[in-house]
């Protein structure tokens, strides 16, 4: 996890800068922005002459190209160890401007990065600004970053972007599977365990769903917010709009894989009473088939998880 202290000393990149325009060989090159990228990572600062040296590094076709016989996959471990320096550097030193031309340079590693750190609002904004824009690969990857860096940044302001991705399509299948929508419903789902305008958001959701023909996922999403605040007569009330109900059984299992993760990790989910049981038992009356009846036997298995951590808690000494 990546340190947000103030940093004391400076991590200089002559080597990697000589190195990345054709050095001795490609995992040498790796090491030296490896070596950076770790630097960064413990608190150190890049040098002010390196930043956009390594910026033009990155925006240079010709950088870190190396013998044919070397695998390519080490130039990509290059370009992603000084793309996430670069970030973590930006992000600390509060510069919105490196961080748009990070975006110029390096457009398929930016938003690949787990950068779990407080983003500055200006910062987060330039992140994310005009992301509709970009190839589906990169919403997919933008998406999944945005519920890493839930946890210490305030992303409301990027809602309106979030809710957008739920009507994106979706290519693919299994680990293949390129869907930004998922990672978005990911990502609200963990902003309304704690959000002060849980209302607010529902609305926004709702608002996204196109009457006449609403995908699946924004279904899946309102579903899954309804289920944290326990309103599952509003949940119900979703299956007369869906196609199938695999999408309405799906949001309930979004919304308490999401709460008993959070409960696993002892962190606190003010805008919810842990309605499992109830969860379980809405679930399973609108299973029709196969399938759903999976959802729902994997909402029991999540409780069924908890049960042996809720016991501990309860005959420890503290809690008597």
């Amino acid at each position: 996890m990546t340190s947000d202290l103030s940093t004391s000393e400076w991590v200089f990149s002559e080597e990697l800068l000589l190195e990345g325009r054709g050095g001795p060989n490609a995992l040498y090159v790796r090491d030296q922005a490896r070596g950076v990228c770790r630097a960064v990572h413990a608190g150190a600062a890049i040098a002010p002459d390196d930043t956009g040296n390594l910026v033009g590094l990155l925006g240079d076709p010709q950088a870190f190209v190396n013998e044919p016989t070397e695998p390519t996959y080490l130039r990509e471990k290059s370009r992603r160890h000084i793309t996430e320096a670069l970030l973590i550097h930006a992000c600390r030193t509060d510069d919105p401007d490196l961080v748009r031309r990070l975006r110029q340079v390096a457009p398929s590693e930016v938003h690949r990065i787990d950068l779990r750190l407080l983003i500055p609002a200006q910062c987060l904004l330039a992140l994310f600004d005009g992301l509709d824009q970009e190839e589906l690969g990169v919403r997919h990857a933008a998406m999944r970053m945005v519920g890493n860096i839930h946890r210490p940044t305030d992303i409301t302001p990027l809602l309106d972007t979030i809710v957008s991705e739920l009507a994106s399509p979706a290519h693919g299948r299994g680990y293949r599977r390129v869907a930004p929508a998922d990672g978005a419903r990911w990502a609200l789902v963990a902003h309304s365990l704690d959000t002060d305008d849980f209302d607010g958001l529902c609305n926004r959701v709702s608002a996204a769903i196109a009457p006449s023909a609403p995908t699946q996922s924004a279904l899946c999403t309102l579903a899954a917010l309804y289920a944290v605040a326990e309103q599952f007569d509003q949940v119900i009330n979703l299956v007369g709009r869906a196609s199938t109900r695999a999408a309405v059984i799906g949001g309930i299992h979004d919304a308490i894989c999401k709460i008993a993760w959070n409960l696993e990790l002892a962190r606190p989910v003010p805008n919810s009473r842990y309605p499992f049981a109830e969860a379980i038992a809405v679930a399973d009356g609108l299973a029709t088939n196969a399938g759903h009846r999976k959802q729902v036997e994997d909402i029991r298995k999540r409780h069924n998880r908890l049960r042996p951590m809720k016991a501990a808690s309860a005959s420890s000494p503290s809690a008597t």
